[in-house]
């Protein structure tokens, strides 16, 4: 388990993370999403150690023991971080460089590498820096997955990679933590590549942590609804109701709510007769621009180049 308390950093001055509290559970694949810029590398850089917090405290198990992470080296040798742009040893091959882990990680295991360079279909025997930007994040992803580390933390994992590949490694991801009992985050400001492997979500907006909840709870709280009334809605009377993205087309209104549809209905009525009452689902991508403007309308472009 990592845990994460009151965590701020801010680089010359600039706040990037402020007031942090975040937990990840063994066996369980943390997703944190969050726009470009909103903060994701650093916090894996504060989690992974190569970062000092500010003020807070990251903690993770290790055996039987809870440790802090700044400056614990067995904490970093159950630690395997896979960044943006992956760092190789100049003229390396991907078999001196997992002889290279494996002198550091003590569980890392040749065997399991040598199967994920036939299902990734990589020269092992060739130089890294030769291959392309897909196969050098499949490369890292086999060390960090060979390393049988307790920890993984994954920094936009699915960057460059062909859409069979994704595919390949969510399984192998899901695999992994169903059969080592890892924590594994994934960080990345694509939803649609989480969703299908996550079980828990985090937002980071704003310097900090929007929410964090099971994938599924975030499916069944948020939904989408339309209601059509049997005459003109009085909008400005609906503000009172707290509904998220609000719009009007005279009799029929759309919005955004977590509350439940019998409780809408019975909110509802107070403004006239309703004829028509529909709800959807929404994906984490709809959850996540709705969090993440805070209801709100988002950017207006209308008449931006005229």
């Amino acid at each position: 388990m990592i845990i994460i308390h009151n965590l701020d950093k801010s680089f010359s001055g600039t706040e990037v993370l402020r007031d942090i509290d975040l937990e990840v559970s063994d066996g369980s694949i943390y997703g944190l999403v969050g726009y470009n810029g909103a903060g994701k590398t650093t916090l894996l850089n504060l989690i992974g150690g190569l970062y000092r917090p500010d003020t807070g405290e990251i903690l993770a198990d290790i055996g039987e023991d809870r440790v802090k992470v700044t400056g614990s080296e067995r904490f970093k040798r159950e630690c395997f971080c896979v960044f943006d742009e992956p760092y190789y040893l100049p003229q390396s091959t991907p078999d001196a460089m997992a002889r290279y882990y494996g002198g550091f990680y003590p569980n890392f295991s040749k065997e399991i590498f040598d199967k994920l360079c036939r299902i990734f279909g990589f020269d092992k025997n060739k130089r890294i820096n030769s291959f392309s930007k897909g196969m050098k994040r499949q490369a890292a992803i086999s060390f960090a997955l060979a390393s049988k580390a307790r920890y993984l933390l994954l920094d936009e994992s699915f960057d460059g990679l062909d859409p069979g590949v994704r595919q390949t490694v969510r399984e192998l991801m899901v695999e992994y933590m169903a059969e080592t009992n890892a924590s594994v985050i994934m960080a990345s400001h694509n939803l649609h590549e989480l969703e299908g492997v996550c079980d828990t979500v985090g937002l980071l907006n704003r310097q900090n942590i929007v929410f964090s909840c099971d994938i599924d709870d975030a499916r069944a709280k948020y939904r989408r609804y339309r209601v059509g009334f049997s005459e003109v809605v009085n909008v400005s009377k609906l503000e009172k109701l707290d509904l998220g993205n609000l719009r009007c087309d005279g009799k029929v209104i759309s919005f955004v709510s977590g509350k439940t549809p019998e409780q809408l209905r019975g909110e509802l009525s107070q403004f006239g007769t309703v004829l028509l009452f529909e709800d959807y689902p929404m994906n984490l991508e709809e959850i996540f621009r709705y969090e993440t403007t805070r209801g709100g309308e988002g950017i207006e472009i209308s008449g931006l180049f005229s």
